[in-house]
């Protein structure tokens, strides 16, 4: 029965690098579509400049403009059109949209406000400004809160995490997985919370106070024993870095802390502190470095020979970064190198990783629906070597693991707060070790809550 299942794994793991790869074509052709934006907006600013009253060459140098980020642009062209007719409502509804994605939340709110004071506004137009307007208003707060609620069902092919040639080595020897240790499926109910708080200390520098938690929890159908359950908070301020020379850069020290359930016991907890930096280098790419320490404190045990991981200090060094290809591609990264330093050498660990996601907004299949859906294909890497063989395992090998993840993610509001989520994922580990090679593939599905 294994071996007829084979092939079709490896097919859904061909299927996920060929998504991976889509999204990598998908950026490289990115830069071409905006090297003949910037001739059609050119062409298209000569024409304007030509015909001012023409609003059609207006409207398609806006749109134009808009799709390659360049808002300032766009708002200028608008507010030009507005300044010789001041009843146009579709002019003051886009520029409400482009000074809300600027973050220029002031302006944002009174052409929203002014929007839907007009008399001729469509109701689709209403609804969208509905929508955001509330948006708008909460980010010009002095304490600002927002969260993020999801639960759903998710099915995995190997929810125990069994190593994938039912193989299991000890003291050197190789030994048969029993039937009911090998790879199972199952499915799962899961819950997702996330909650932001923002405190504005209103000084000239635009400083906040930062509070960030998430929490998660699943119930497994069969597996009771492998319920999980975490949650993590980090609280810290949020200060300008150099605003002089640096206009927009940002430092944030900050303070963490969380604890991981297995099977409704506690598995392992973590306390620390961080420093993350953010600096903009224009209005479409942003990236910073962080370090992080954290003590983790596993309940396995002291000296548990056959445990991974152990008590100890995790040092974790990141560079993240962010790339807005246009008004509706986004390119998310991110690289750590983690070292883990536990009492003994074979739970001693360096670690690489390096992550990306391509997200894609999309309009909705109906008008009604004020918010853009997304899709996101994702890749992730993580290269872990630990500094000496396990002797209670294989006394003459070091372990070193590979593990690669893909998958895509999709995100479908229906209304303001409420939408659906769904997720595909595949996931294939490598390691010198038998113990540590699995394969998974898991899909999720459930609705979803913002505030």
């Amino acid at each position: 029965m294994h071996h007829a299942r084979a092939p079709g794994w490896r097919a859904l793991a061909r299927r996920a690098g060929y998504l991976a790869a889509g999204a990598a074509i998908l950026l490289a052709q990115s830069g071409g579509v905006r090297a003949q934006s910037a001739a059609d907006q050119d062409q298209l600013f000569q024409q304007m400049v030509r015909n001012p009253a023409n609003h059609d060459v207006t409207f398609a140098f806006v749109k134009v403009a808009t799709e390659r980020g360049d808002y300032e642009a766009a708002i200028g062209a608008l507010e030009r059109l507005l300044f010789y007719n001041p009843r146009l409502t579709r002019v003051k509804y886009e520029l409400g949209a482009l000074y809300f994605r600027l973050g220029s939340y002031e302006m944002a709110r009174r052409y929203f406000r002014e929007a839907l004071a007009s008399p001729d506004l469509d109701a689709i137009t209403r609804q969208r400004i509905e929508t955001y307007l509330p948006d708008t208003e909460k980010q010009l707060q002095q304490s600002r809160f927002s969260g993020f609620l999801q639960t759903g069902i998710r099915s995995q092919s190997n929810a125990n995490f069994a190593p994938a040639g039912n193989v299991l080595r000890l003291g050197g020897n190789d030994l048969s997985l029993l039937p009911m240790a090998r790879g199972r499926s199952d499915v799962n109910w899961f819950g997702l919370a996330g909650f932001s708080h923002d405190y504005d200390l209103q000084n000239q520098r635009g400083d906040t106070l930062e509070t960030r938690a998430i929490g998660y929890l699943t119930q497994q159908s069969r597996l009771s024993d492998l319920n999980v359950g975490f949650f993590d908070i980090s609280f810290g301020p949020r200060l300008a870095l150099a605003p002089e020379l640096l206009p927009g850069a940002t430092i944030k020290p900050y303070v963490v802390g969380g604890n991981t359930w297995l099977g409704g016991s506690s598995y392992f907890s973590s306390v620390g502190a961080g420093v993350a930096v953010k600096i903009p280098v224009n209005d479409r790419f942003s990236f910073g470095p962080d370090f992080e320490w954290r003590r983790v404190d596993f309940r396995t045990g002291d000296v548990d020979p056959v445990s991974g991981f152990n008590s100890g200090n995790w040092y974790t060094a990141g560079l993240t970064g962010s790339a807005t290809l246009s008004q509706r591609i986004k390119l998310d990264m991110r690289a750590i190198y983690r070292r883990g330093d536990s009492a003994l050498a074979f739970q001693s660990f360096d670690q690489w990783a390096a992550e990306a996601a391509l997200t894609f907004e999309f309009a909705p299949p109906a008008d009604w629906m004020s918010r853009n859906w997304s899709i996101a294909p994702f890749a992730r890497w993580i290269d872990t070597r630990f500094d000496a063989a396990n002797p209670f395992i294989d006394p003459l090998t070091v372990r070193k693991d590979g593990q690669w993840s893909v998958g895509a993610l999709l995100n479908a509001p229906v209304t303001r707060m409420l939408g659906l989520s769904a997720a595909i994922q595949y996931d294939k580990s490598t390691s010198t070790l038998p113990n540590y090679r699995l394969e998974n593939f898991s899909v999720m599905f459930g609705p979803t809550v913002r505030f």
